[in-house]
C-alpha cells in the first residue's frame, strides 16, 4: 500500500514539474496526458485485482457448443425415426389392411449425415409379400432388411 501511495505522489508531482516546464501553447496538451497518467496509476490496483484471462472458460462454451449439435442431431434422428415409424404403421393399414407397429433404424455416414433406412422391424400381422416388397420400394430396402417380429 506505501509503494501505491508513493506511486501517485510521485506521478503528481512528475505531473505538476511537467506542466510547469512545458510552454503555455502545449501545457493543455500536457495536463492531459499527465492526468492520463496519473488516473492510470490510481486505478492499476484495480485493474490487478479485475485480471482474468477474458478466455477464461471458452473451452468449455466449444464443448457445450458440440453437445447442442449432438442433442440437436439425435433429436433429429428420433423425430425421424418415429415419422417412419408412423408412416410405415398407416401405410400397411391403409394398403394392405395390415395392423403392425414398427420400429426402424437410420444409416448415417461418416460424417453424422442421414443415408436413408437401415432396416424395419415390424409388429402384429405378418407382412405379406406385396406389403414387404412395397416397404422394400418406399424406403430403399432389401427383402432381408424388412424383418417380421
Amino acid at each position: 500500500m506505501k509503494a501505491y501511495i508513493i506511486t501517485i505522489i510521485g506521478a503528481t508531482l512528475l505531473s505538476a514539474m511537467a506542466g510547469i516546464l512545458a510552454p503555455e501553447k502545449w501545457r493543455g496538451y500536457v495536463q492531459v496526458i499527465t492526468g492520463l497518467v496519473i488516473i492510470s496509476c490510481i486505478i492499476s490496483p484495480a485493474a490487478s485485482i479485475v485480471r482474468t484471462d477474458i478466455f477464461d472458460g471458452f473451452d468449455s462454451v466449444e464443448q457445450n457448443i458440440a453437445e447442442s449439435e449432438n442433442l440437436q442431431a439425435d433429436l433429429v434422428m428420433e423425430e425421424l425415426k418415429k415419422r417412419i415409424n408412423d408412416d410405415i404403421k398407416a401405410r400397411m393399414e391403409k394398403e394392405f389392411n395390415l395392423s403392425v407397429t414398427a420400429d426402424c433404424d437410420i444409416r448415417m455416414n461418416e460424417e453424422g449425415a442421414i443415408e436413408g433406412v437401415e432396416n424395419v422391424r415390424i409388429y402384429g400381422d405378418k407382412l405379406t409379400d406385396r406389403a414387404r416388397r412395397r416397404l422394400c420400394e418406399v424406403y430403399g430396402l432389401k427383402p432381408y432388411e424388412v424383418h417380421d417380429e
